[in-house]
């Protein structure tokens, strides 16, 4: 039994529910440090996921985060809305997934793990990563259940159904089991997904979420994978979200109420937080 922790480094922010500068800059100077540190106080290896976009912008990140002896992934080359996996074309994907793999490869060496933005991946996703000589996707999370507070929520739906071990996925279905040469790794979860977003709105469920999944993963042997980013350590003004959807329910749930509950326990709170997560799993 072990606990893999993962990271997604993106120029999203949280308050304006919009990628931003600004808030790039903050998590390069101090997120990503702050991040860094507290895995080494636990001597933690971890996987960190870099948009192309980030990686351009801010490749001594990239560089500090791979000289700390972390594993450096492919997070697509952009976080924007429009350029998620499962509504992009095949040539679409094939495209922003070269640029990534290119720009994060100058800086750091060959690259051989890849997760989708908001983890949105297509049938057409699987056959491309193989193509370019990647050898893991942790797109999927398993029996997690989002309803109608993200994008994409629809394709999502097909999490419930998808293997809660790490499997080689069909080549026309990233859902079932096939004979794909990538290996998936699952984000953990069981209907709530264990990430740093459940930690900070609900700490105390995230924690008895955290001590099923370790009864799971004694049991079963199934790696625990939890999920965070790095801007959920710095704390920016208060602003109003950008409105991303023009449908009136999806943009309620999805991004009013959503990033609201977001907001939550942003900044040092959510590196104690975090640091509790970590604690809790050298426990078992």
């Amino acid at each position: 039994m072990y606990t893999i922790m993962t990271n997604d480094v993106e120029e999203f922010s949280i308050n304006k529910n919009r990628l931003s500068k600004s808030t790039a800059e903050k998590v390069s100077e101090k997120g990503l440090p702050k991040l860094i540190n507290i895995y080494s106080k636990y001597d933690i290896e971890a996987t960190f996921y870099f948009t192309g976009t980030f990686a351009s912008s801010f490749p001594k990140s990239v560089k500090l985060v791979h000289d700390n002896g972390h594993e450096i992934g492919s997070h697509g080359h952009s976080h924007h809305l429009h350029h998620s996996f499962d509504i992009m074309s095949t040539n679409q994907q094939y495209v922003h997934l070269t640029k990534s793999k290119r720009v994060i490869e100058e800086l750091v060496g060959p690259i051989e793990a890849f997760r989708a933005p908001a983890l949105r991946i297509s049938n057409n996703t699987i056959p491309i990563l193989e193509r370019l000589g990647f050898k893991t996707d942790s797109s999927v999370s398993s029996q997690r259940f989002d309803g109608p507070f993200t994008f994409g929520s629809g394709r999502k739906i097909k999490w419930l159904v998808a293997p809660r071990k790490p499997y080689f996925p069909s080549h026309k279905n990233p859902y079932k089991r096939g004979r794909s040469n990538i290996l998936e790794i699952p984000v953990s979860a069981f209907g709530l997904s264990y990430q740093g977003t459940t930690m900070r709105i609900a700490p105390k469920l995230n924690e008895l979420l955290g001590n099923y999944l370790h009864f799971e993963s004694n049991k079963t042997g199934k790696p625990i994978v939890f999920l965070f980013h790095p801007n959920e350590l710095i704390n920016e003004p208060d602003a109003k979200p950008t409105r991303r959807s023009n449908s009136i329910v999806k943009s309620f749930f999805a991004e009013y109420l959503r990033t609201r509950m977001k907001k939550s326990n942003l900044g040092n709170k959510s590196l104690q937080l975090l640091e509790e997560v970590i604690k809790s799993s050298m426990d078992y």
